[in-house]
């Protein structure tokens, strides 16, 4: 089993600290500079095949959403694992901006700041393929 972590950031944040191996099952993760390419990481093969998913859309401009919005929402419809949401304060969350059909297993937000989410949806993930598998 795999958690599939896809992190939407400016460049110079730096990733926080991810495990190999979570519950026994291998961390994977993709780096995305832009909700393109967020986009284009839910549709590869690696997030197809992951059986958690970890979504961190960050804080992207209007123009990103309006250009990539529908796309990204059609994405998730289409992704077969479930995923969680890691959610800015500054920002509102997918369900928000998105009409989606499935949402998120869990939304987690932080009032410490952007990063200070992971521990817990690292928990989350890790307690449900604990529990799959």
């Amino acid at each position: 089993m795999t958690l599939l972590v896809i992190r939407h950031a400016s460049s110079p944040v730096p990733r926080p600290p991810l495990p190999p191996e979570l519950s026994g099952h291998r961390v994977l993760c993709s780096e995305c500079a832009s909700l393109s390419e967020v986009r284009q990481c839910l549709c590869q093969p690696q997030a197809r095949s992951a059986d958690w998913v970890l979504l961190d859309v960050g804080v992207a401009d209007e123009a990103q959403w309006q250009a990539e919005g529908g796309a990204l929402q059609a994405a998730l419809e289409r992704l077969p694992a479930q995923y969680i949401e890691l959610q800015s304060t500054s920002a509102p969350g997918l369900e928000a901006r998105l009409r989606l059909q499935h949402g998120p297993a869990a939304v987690v937000v932080d009032q410490r700041g952007p990063q200070a989410g992971y521990p817990l949806s690292l928990a989350i993930a890790g307690r449900r393929l604990a529990q799959e598998g």
